[in-house]
């Protein structure tokens, strides 16, 4: 039987792929991608109809899936049946897990509030319903350009609300089919917790069920920083691996291969459930499958038509699909691969095919990455040559085994020791590698211009490796990284950024052409004392998870100065993870500060970095802007008005940054300074002692910002202060409502921008 002419499949894909962008985003670039691509079909009329109508029936669907996301959730409701549809996560007393309340999806979060309690709710498993009491609660969106947005995140996921529970009623399990398979894989993930080493316990899991939560997170960054991480999601790999498994014992066991594909395929169904279907699992296992079915009906099914083909499923069934990064890598790198594989077939040595292997991945995942995560691994590519055989041939086949036999009853206590030492060895040889300084290069998230430029640059590449010029194609991309490192590094604009961490402050200013970067300040979250079982694994922290992504997107790995205003938690309580995650030059205190507990960490973990007390009178010139501390006048640290209170001159514009100071301050500071200023950082988070009527009055702003948390305990800022500042006819923004507040500036002007929630 002849070959079905599958090239429509590739064209299909990218039709789909055109379709639904013009339908969800980008419309403009969708379009002009949709002409050219038509363009190079001119001559093949069936293609040109069949692309068109794949690109129409993908925009309506589209435009279907988007207008048809919306609550049918009343926001006064309380009382709720709901179904756990998934395996309910418990990070100390913390017990959340996506629901369904009955034809909607929502993210429970409970408070557990004993270890009784915490017990009792582990045994809470998929397709357990339950009458429960709570509130619903719309979901944050990021106050930041660039970071992590969980209300997008969850828009995607077709949910709309958060519903924190205050009560739990009556509870009832499930017996349904695919609850079931879910259960399963809940039972495998407890067996591996109960009978496998606790320091081999995450990676396991990661690597037989898809499930990264047990893993450490300093090992996680490291692996992500080696450009390995790849290696602890399921992907085709591990898929391929348990298939021909599967299929060589069902062989053994007498069945001939016909049935044994058959039972193969409905095992990849199961599989799918069993590892979370996360987009990298369905992919591998829906092309094998799709591969199977066509043997089946010669078809003659390649492993690019397979590809193309569960894409634009996987496409149509959910558009946004195209946002999720597991997605976005795990189909490109594989068409990628795909594409390349004469190239790297054609090599005659296994360990040059390796080479290619781990090149090509690597190129074709870096735009990818660097959108998503803002930094490339600069030793990825030899990383990937020694951990890519140490986790296919050792690792992997070693938890498969293990796993295998605890199942039937066997225990081998020997191997899992020799297991846990070699993921132990390897856990410290990542963060090992991962602590160099140039482990990983910072290039920040690339405009949508530079994006395409690295898919162009990746394209040309390929086609220069199909010619045999491999050595051509990687100098044209380093040749484009370094002039993408440069345009970073000195780029024509400066910016000042109020980032929003919540309650607390962290203020960047980044001058043009390099001349300097500064960070004042890091917000901070309040801690408070918990019993062991309430302690969670991932605790969040303004610096780790807010200020060094945020400096990492805009392309900063290098602060020449980090000012700590004063030794308040909310100020200083992320110092210790810029300290870490950032090279830091220089760390300005206020005077007689070092000496609270708070700063006692911050101290520790600045030995790297010159450290010295700023006082009154101290300045610093940095190309066309000038920098002069106000106050403090002493060496007496005694709270939020012994502030470092900074005057500059940025921009075209004057700035006032107060940190906390308080009305006896400033009076204190404006008598000793007739200073003015355009731009008033409020002090103190605009509290009810702070911003009096004779400071604005001498200071005279135009524009004043204000760094407050959404609906905080403390009510800031103050009703007086914002009609204080009203009544002067000042510009007000609040990072509470308005989002992370920049100044972007070129050549003695700018404009402010707001990135509201």
């Amino acid at each position: 039987m002849n070959r079905v002419d599958w090239e429509f499949f590739l064209y299909g894909g990218i039709s789909v792929l055109a379709g639904t962008l013009l339908a969800l985003q980008w419309v403009w670039g969708a379009f002009v991608l949709s002409l050219l691509f038509l363009s190079l079909l001119l001559r093949k009329s069936p293609r040109i109809f069949f692309c068109c109508f794949l690109i129409f029936l993908s925009y309506l669907n589209g435009l279907y899936q988007q207008n048809s996301r919306f609550s049918i959730l009343s926001p006064d409701q309380t009382n709720f049946l709901i179904t756990f549809t998934n395996i309910p996560s418990i990070d100390g007393n913390r017990f959340s897990s996506p629901v369904d309340t009955g034809g909607e999806s929502v993210a429970l979060t409970y408070y557990l509030s004993s270890l009784s309690e915490k017990e009792l709710f582990s045994s809470i498993s998929p397709g357990t319903s339950c009458t429960v009491s709570g509130e619903l609660m719309a979901p944050n969106g990021s106050g930041n350009p660039n970071l992590f947005d969980y209300k997008e995140y969850l828009y995607h996921q077709k949910t709309y609300w958060t519903l924190k529970v205050d009560s739990f009623g009556t509870c009832a399990p499930s017996n349904s089919w695919s609850d079931q398979l879910v259960q399963i894989r809940a039972e495998g993930l407890k067996m591996i917790e109960r009978s496998f080493p606790p320091e081999a316990v995450g990676i396991t899991q990661a690597l037989l069920f898809g499930e990264t939560g047990e893993i450490a997170e300093e090992t996680m960054e490291a692996y992500r920083a080696l450009g390995v991480v790849h290696l602890l999601a399921i992907s085709g790999l591990h898929v391929g691996l348990i298939s021909a498994c599967v299929f060589f014992l069902l062989l053994r066991a007498g069945l001939r291969k016909e049935r044994a594909g058959w039972v193969v395929i409905v095992f990849l169904l199961g599989y799918m459930v069993l590892t979370g279907a996360a987009p990298s699992v369905v992919r591998a296992s829906s092309m094998l499958i799709v591969i199977l079915l066509g043997q089946k009906a010669f078809l003659g099914i390649k492993t690019l038509d397979s590809l193309n083909i569960i894409f634009s499923v996987m496409v149509f069934y959910d558009p946004f699909l195209l946002f999720h990064a597991g997605f976005q890598l795990s189909f490109f790198v594989s068409f990628s691969l795909v594409l390349s594989s004469n190239r790297i077939l054609s090599s005659s040595s296994t360990l040059l095919q390796a080479f290619k292997v781990t090149y090509v991945s690597q190129v074709a995942s870096l735009p990818f990455i660097l959108h998503h995560f803002f930094e490339f691994s600069m030793i990825g590519f030899v990383t990937n040559l020694l951990y890519v055989p140490l986790y296919s041939l050792v690792i992997l086949p070693a938890a498969f085994i293990l796993y295998a036999v605890t199942i039937m009853g066997i225990h081998l206590p020997f191997a899992m020791d020799l297991y846990q030492s070699l993921l132990g060895w390897t856990d410290r040889f990542s963060l090992f590698l991962a602590s160099f300084p140039f482990s990983t290069l910072i290039l920040g998230r690339p405009h949508a211009i530079v994006t395409g430029g690295y898919f162009g640059i990746i394209w040309v590449g390929f086609m220069l490796m199909e010619k045999g010029r491999q050595i051509k194609s990687a100098v044209i991309l380093v040749l484009f990284i370094s002039l993408h490192l440069m345009w970073n590094t000195f780029r024509p604009y400066g910016e000042i950024s109020f980032i929003d961490v919540g309650q607390g402050d962290s203020i960047l200013i980044d001058l043009p052409f390099n001349q300097g970067t500064y960070l004042i300040d890091t917000g901070g979250n309040l801690m408070f004392p918990q019993e062991e079982w309430e302690e969670r694994k991932k605790t969040f922290s303004t610096g780790k998870d807010i200020v060094v992504p945020y400096l990492k997107s805009k392309g900063i790995g290098s602060i020449d100065k980090l000012i700590l205003t004063h030794g308040d938690l909310d100020h200083v309580g992320g110092a210790v993870d810029v300290l870490e995650g950032m090279k830091v030059k220089e760390v300005w205190i206020s005077p007689g500060s070092a000496q609270k507990e708070v700063m006692e960490e911050v101290m520790l973990a600045a030995k790297g970095s010159e450290v010295r007390e700023a006082k009154m009178g101290d300045e610093w010139q940095a190309g066309e802007s000038s920098f002069s501390i106000l106050s403090p006048d002493d060496a007496v640290y005694e709270g939020n008005d012994d502030s470092l209170v900074i005057y500059a001159h940025i921009g075209g514009m004057k700035w006032l940054f107060t940190g906390d100071l308080e009305e006896s301050g400033e009076r204190k500071m404006i008598r000793r300074y007739n200073v003015e200023a355009d731009v008033l950082k409020v002090g103190h988070h605009g509290s009810a002692s702070s911003t009096s009527v004779e400071f604005l009055e001498t200071v005279d702003p135009k524009v004043a910002i204000i760094s407050a948390g959404k609906d905080n305990r403390f009510g800031h800022p103050h009703p007086d202060v914002v009609a204080r500042l009203e009544k002067g006819g000042v510009i007000i923004y609040n990072t509470a409502d308005d989002g992370a507040v920049t100044y972007r500036f070129w050549r003695g002007s700018g404009t402010f921008s707001a990135h509201r929630p």
